[in-house]
């Protein structure tokens, strides 16, 4: 008989998430149900429905944790590249990555983006996961600049606010998505120094506009 293993919270919720994962990439989150969840799990029905009610909450949770895992990832990235004092060069280096980075977790992202428009509550949740993202992205560029002379953009107070306009960011949440939407990925990665400048023009844009607004 296999010895009982006592589990935290935070263990179990792993644990049904990284069951989701595999459940919702084999058929699908549209068609994944809590049973098939429970199943993939070492936890009993009431077990699971302790932490989660709905698959729209676990995806939400591996939604955010990807938040977290992204902003890791960023910090490694800005540390990797040579030293700039050019915060757009480094924003751009971090969205690259975030481009053309291969996780499972990226497809999960598109399931998650396609029932936007069937259930307002996905966008909602997609609205909080938004905000999350950028200001744990301001919290790369604050941390990449600690000690040294920092962007005056980074001191201004509204920057958390409006630097970065939503327009661009779902402009480059576009270029992602269609990325990771289709298996040839080919045209993308033989043209990444053409994604890189696209990205550039893009964030420059976006700077270039708050700087107007803060001018008039």
């Amino acid at each position: 008989m296999a010895k009982f293993e006592r589990k935290t919270k935070e263990e179990r919720k792993t644990e049904i998430m990284d069951a989701a994962k595999k459940v919702f990439l084999s058929k699908g989150y549209r068609y994944a149900t809590m049973e098939d969840i429970v199943a993939a799990t070492s936890l009993s029905k009431g077990g699971v429905y302790q932490y989660y009610k709905s698959t729209k909450a676990i995806m939400f949770d591996i939604m955010q944790r990807g938040n977290y895992f992204r902003y890791r990832r960023t910090e490694e990235v800005i540390a990797s590249i040579p030293e700039t004092d050019d915060i757009i060069e480094i924003i751009t280096h971090a969205v690259i990555a975030k481009i053309f980075d291969r996780l499972p977790e990226k497809q999960l992202y598109i399931m998650f983006l396609s029932e936007i428009q069937y259930d307002k509550e996905t966008e909602d949740l997609f609205f909080t996961l938004e905000e999350q993202g950028w200001s744990l992205a301001i919290q790369n560029m604050k941390s990449f600049f600690e000690g040294k002379k920092k962007p005056a953009i980074l001191e201004n107070k509204n920057f958390e606010k409006h630097i970065f306009p939503k327009l661009y960011m779902r402009i480059l949440n576009g270029i992602l998505v269609m990325y990771e939407l289709f298996s040839d990925k080919e045209i993308f990665e033989e043209n990444r120094r053409e994604v890189y400048e696209l990205v550039y023009t893009i964030i420059k844009k976006s700077f270039d506009s708050y700087k107007s607004t803060e001018t008039t």
